[in-house]
């Protein structure tokens, strides 16, 4: 039996992701490939060049006055275990002067979300578990976001367990991923087109409402003209993830 992921509405002034870097700089690191696949060295090297000033400066406002943890999803991923946030939370930890819990909360699922279709990773949603400190605040780090699903349930995981996200960090993202927290007017636009009949379906199926998702994922699912169609995706998704070696959310 699947494991269903914890999440929450967002706040109505969560803040943006602070991105440090374009995937193409990223990707033309020399480093990168290394770095993905579990080389600490490379990681910390790649973390140490591409972590952005500003973006740090943004990270200091936003953390001023709370002392928050700097918590990096730890991740197997198809190529091997992911070092890069464990190597960003390290860096930042220094600059910043706080402190990482690496390896207290840890992904329990393998996902392959790198590269993979967007319904591939919704029906392949990560879960988590470990212990949260009740009543701190945490900074999420990770190498990457897109959909947000991944970072969204790391925090819905953190704040059912009495902790608190204050913010996210990623080292890149797709385009314009960093608006993480679901828009009213995007919410608004997809309990016109699919209302009711898509909520039920997202709490029967991943256990939370649409009010819950990412602003990305609300609007891939806004894109799609019926509900219908959605289930459609997501069957033909939980396919395509099982011959990847996966286990999907939807059985």
């Amino acid at each position: 039996m699947s494991v269903i992921a914890s999440r929450f509405p967002w706040p109505a002034d969560f803040p943006d992701v602070v991105v440090h870097t374009t995937v193409a700089q990223r990707d033309g690191h020399p480093g990168y490939a290394a770095a993905k696949s579990g080389d600490a060295e490379a990681a910390l090297t790649l973390a140490g060049d591409l972590l952005a000033p500003e973006a740090v400066a943004i990270l200091q406002t936003v953390t001023a006055g709370c002392k928050p943890l700097l918590l990096p999803v730890i991740a197997d991923e198809t190529l091997g275990f992911n070092a890069i946030p464990d190597a960003m939370a390290q860096i930042l930890a220094r600059r910043l002067d706080l402190s990482v819990v690496a390896g207290e909360i840890v992904q329990t699922n393998k996902v392959g979300h790198t590269r993979a279709p967007a319904f591939q990773r919704l029906v392949t949603p990560a879960t988590f578990d470990g212990d949260v400190q009740r009543g701190a605040a945490y900074v999420l780090v990770d190498d990457h976001v897109g959909l947000g699903g991944t970072l969204a349930n790391l925090r819905g995981h953190v704040e059912a367990s009495g902790g608190q996200i204050v913010a996210i960090t990623t080292l890149t993202e797709s385009r314009d991923a960093r608006h993480i927290s679901l828009r009213p007017q995007t919410r608004n636009l997809l309990w016109q087109r699919h209302g009711e009949e898509l909520d039920q379906l997202w709490r029967a199926q991943f256990g939370h409402g649409i009010d819950c998702l990412t602003e990305v994922e609300a609007l891939q699912l806004c894109r799609q003209p019926t509900v219908a169609g959605i289930e459609d995706f997501l069957a033909k998704a939980s396919v395509e993830a099982r011959g990847r070696g996966l286990a999907p959310t939807i059985q």
